[in-house]
């Protein structure tokens, strides 16, 4: 499983919501035995960012 977040602002850097979100989607992927393999945030330049523990 993999998440997206777009920036439009092309800030890339990871906000409180995206960490939160990552958290969140990482436990219930747990749960379900499904791993969450990547956050990648987008931004219009095309700079990218990826969310880590």
């Amino acid at each position: 499983m993999g998440r997206a977040a777009n920036h439009p602002s092309g800030d890339p850097t990871p906000t409180h919501e995206d960490e939160a979100m990552t958290l969140e989607l990482r436990h219930l992927g747990s749960e379900l035995e499904v791993p969450l393999k990547a956050h990648v945030i987008v931004t219009p330049s095309g700079r990218y960012a990826a969310v880590h523990e």
